[in-house]
């Protein structure tokens, strides 16, 4: 038998946050039943800002609901205004007999209306930082977690205690993850909850995301049933994945198939999130560091290149991962994490929130070859705050063209933000210009923010005879 009072049976969960529309508003629905003796009564439902105890609105104080008197039911559905923490919460008025106080009912805790972001990818969208990080939880950044219940997000965000979702079980041991940093960042810059869905698999090639035919792969069914039973409404997509694709003995085959594969995965993305076109955005990591001893320079650098292309094409956010730390020879640290966290949650800002922010770190414009003997490159760039800084001989750029690789004799300043590279031969044949080539370049060159160069390998045509 019901407890007197109103028993909540449907709505939203504690912890649970909604996905705010384009007007800054999330709708619920609440329903249950109510057991009163009451001859003379209404049930009704209001929302409360935690923070203040207080109704969030006039509106939103209490209002009646829809009853069957009869069956012991109500219902109501409420729109909310981006923000929180709130509560929810019921009671029975009664509005005759000699006591006219409320009789109870149940509450629903710690709701937020914002934005939710589905974290995809492999080993460094899951998280296996190592090392301290003040990046604790954060009420406000809250979590749809593995069991499928919503909760405070805290690391490791891919926890499988409980797991509804093995499919993104691992061996290895989970820890720390971006998505705090990201999540905390956004939400002290504009008190908009964040609600996280994790989906990610280390080691995990972009065909466990998409077939070469555009089908779904076993992880985006996985991540679609994830994006429904949240609440079916998502904000954006936070993907970081590549590396898997990028090694091996068949790499060079999965790279070139991967400006297809992601472009599939694009279109799915925005499939399973009930979206078309760009509605969805879609944040990326550049591919990082990789300092093992037989990393495949070329492929990380045709990797890189890929993914910055792409994300010009088809209006992906680019975040520079290369000048991050690690805590092992492929996966960024936690204190690293903190700065990929926070560099995808400027890119939301600019991309979502309409804030100008210095996400975009330097990449070429254009480049040309300069000199009568065809033995100088001019790189013009964008994304430069104030000038360069550069060690004393930078090494961030190498030339190379059909003879092989070319030297550089000097750098030098010309004006603005190009770069006047002097080589020390003509150029000759088709000929690449690269930005912090291999698997683990050290960056030297700096702009006044502190941004090193986009890693980038850019194919300028052929020279000697014929036009660039």
């Amino acid at each position: 038998m019901s407890s007197p009072g109103v028993t909540i049976t449907a709505g939203p969960s504690d912890w649970q946050i909604i996905q705010r529309n384009g007007e800054g508003l999330g709708e619920i629905a609440v329903s249950g039943t109510f057991v009163t003796n009451a001859a003379d009564f209404t049930i009704q439902v209001r929302v409360v800002d935690e923070n203040m105890n207080t109704p969030v609105l006039p509106r939103l104080d209490w209002q009646d609901a829809e009853t069957d008197n009869d069956a012991g039911t109500f219902s109501i559905r409420l729109l909310l205004p981006a923000g929180g923490l709130y509560r929810i919460e019921t009671r029975v008025r009664r509005l005759s007999g000699p006591d006219k106080r409320p009789m109870r009912g149940d509450c629903i805790h710690h709701i937020g209306v914002g934005d939710i972001y589905v974290i995809a990818g492999q080993s460094n969208a899951s998280g296996t930082g190592k090392g301290a990080a003040a990046d604790g939880p954060a009420l406000g950044v809250h979590l749809f977690a593995n069991d499928e219940s919503w909760k405070l997000a805290t690391h490791p965000l891919e926890d499988a205690t409980g797991t509804l979702h093995p499919i993104t079980i691992t061996s290895v041991f989970h820890g720390h993850s971006p998505w705090l940093a990201f999540g905390k960042r956004l939400l002290a810059r504009t008190g908009i909850p964040v609600g996280l869905i994790p989906t990610a698999l280390g080691g995990s090639r972009i065909e466990q995301w998409v077939r070469e035919d555009g089908s779904y792969g076993s992880l985006l069914l996985n991540m679609e049933e994830m994006i429904r039973k949240a609440g079916g409404e998502i904000a954006g997509i936070l993907w970081y994945q590549g590396e898997s694709d990028a090694l091996g003995p068949t790499a060079d085959d999965r790279i070139g198939r991967y400006p297809h594969r992601f472009r599939s995965l694009l279109e799915a993305f925005r499939t399973a999130a009930g979206k078309s076109g760009t509605e969805l955005p879609v944040f990326t990591a550049q591919l990082g560091a990789y300092t093992a001893l037989d990393a495949p320079d070329p492929q990380w650098s045709r990797m890189r290149e890929i993914q910055r292309r792409i994300a010009h094409e088809e209006q992906v956010e680019l975040i520079v991962t290369v000048d991050c730390p690690l805590s092992d020879e492929i996966h960024i640290s936690s204190s690293g994490n903190v700065l990929v966290g926070e560099r995808f949650a400027d890119a939301a800002l600019e991309r979502i929130h309409g804030t100008p922010t210095a996400y975009r770190y330097p990449e070429p414009a254009g480049i040309t070859v300069e000199g009568e003997a065809d033995d100088a490159l001019l790189l013009r760039f964008a994304n430069v705050h104030g000038d360069w800084t550069a060690a004393r001989h930078p090494s961030d750029i190498t030339v190379q063209d059909a003879a092989g690789s070319v030297p550089i004799e000097q750098y030098e300043w010309p004006g603005g933000t190009d770069i006047l590279l002097r080589l020390g031969r003509s150029l000759s044949g088709e000929v690449t210009v690269h930005g912090l080539y291999g698997a683990s370049p050290r960056p030297t060159l700096f702009d006044d923010d502190g941004r090193c160069l986009t890693p980038f390998s850019w194919t300028i045509g052929t020279v000697g005879g014929q036009s660039v």
